[in-house]
């Protein structure tokens, strides 16, 4: 009969220490905020699952924080707020310049605690081979746009237009005399008669005036869209936390950067792995297959 392994206890991983309120470094990692009001501080972040504001509203509950989720009315986003707290004074002096900038610590580490806040607010599975831990918010969706094959047009009632004169007969058209045309585009074209009144040539019923007036939709120039410019301090921060990564023994790369979906991914078996280990099992909020394992 084969022992069963044990589970090694990380020294990094949540078993280590008991939860503390500084473990919400792990939401400012990615894309939470941080405020402060005289000697107290507020953390804030959305998210995009209403699983995730629960279980990060029943951690934060845990450290003694009083939270609220509330919808954004964005499609299943969720904003999660802390109320201004002196047990969170410390994060935001440590996280805040002079401007109110959020400006990640040069003292930023990255355990198992702080790891499962910002895995329950943002990570995902990104393949079977590689995981994401988001540093913003998921891009909104753009509405559908139809391809023109599938645009239905109305069609366009026109009035009816004036009953037109009968003919002259032959006989009665009078006889005008026209000069030749000097036009050196084509020798069969008659050209302006000077000579001729136009009265005489065509019957005054024969000139439509009232044509009905069609409205056509403008024209909207392709308008290319503008180069993601990347704030100098916020990749600052990115570079921080990348380094905390590291630290921990999971070197990550960061994708998405200029199309304004920046995260860390990590690669492998072994590293999802360890970051399974860091982060403890997966709460019973989560999906299957969302939580890393």
């Amino acid at each position: 009969m084969t022992p069963t392994r044990a589970r090694q206890l990380s020294l990094f991983g949540v078993e280590a220490r008991p939860p503390a309120p500084l473990d919400l470094e792990g939401l400012l990692a990615g894309a939470g905020q941080v405020g402060r009001m005289g000697g107290t501080g507020r953390v804030s972040i959305v998210v995009d699952d209403a699983w995730r504001g629960a279980v990060l509203r029943a951690e934060l509950e845990l450290r003694g924080l009083t939270v609220t989720c509330e919808p954004t009315g964005e499609e299943d986003r969720w904003q999660l707020r802390t109320s201004y707290s002196a047990l969170l004074a410390p994060l935001a002096a440590a996280w805040l310049d002079d401007s109110g900038a959020k400006v990640s610590p040069p003292s930023l580490t990255l355990d198992g605690r702080r790891l499962r806040l910002w895995v329950a607010a943002a990570g995902t599975y990104d393949g079977p081979r590689s995981y994401l831990l988001r540093l913003a918010p998921r891009p909104v969706t753009p509405p559908e746009v139809l391809e023109i094959d599938e645009i239905v047009f109305e069609p366009l009632e026109l009035e009816e237009p004036p009953p037109q004169a009968a003919p002259r007969p032959k006989s009665e058209v009078p006889n005008v005399r026209k000069r030749k045309s000097e036009s050196k585009i084509t020798s069969f074209d008659p050209g302006p008669d000077e000579f001729a009144d136009a009265e005489e040539v065509f019957d005054a019923g024969e000139w439509v005036d009232d044509l009905p007036a069609v409205e056509l939709d403008p024209i909207t120039p392709a308008v290319e869209p503008e180069p993601t410019v990347i704030d100098r301090q916020v990749a600052d921060n990115w570079i921080a936390v990348g380094d905390a990564l590291v630290a921990v023994g999971l070197p990550a790369v960061l994708v998405g950067a200029d199309s304004g979906d920046p995260a860390y991914r990590i690669v492998g078996p072994r590293r999802i792995s360890r970051l399974a280990e860091l982060v403890g099992e997966a709460p019973a909020e989560a999906p299957a297959g969302v939580w890393p394992a």
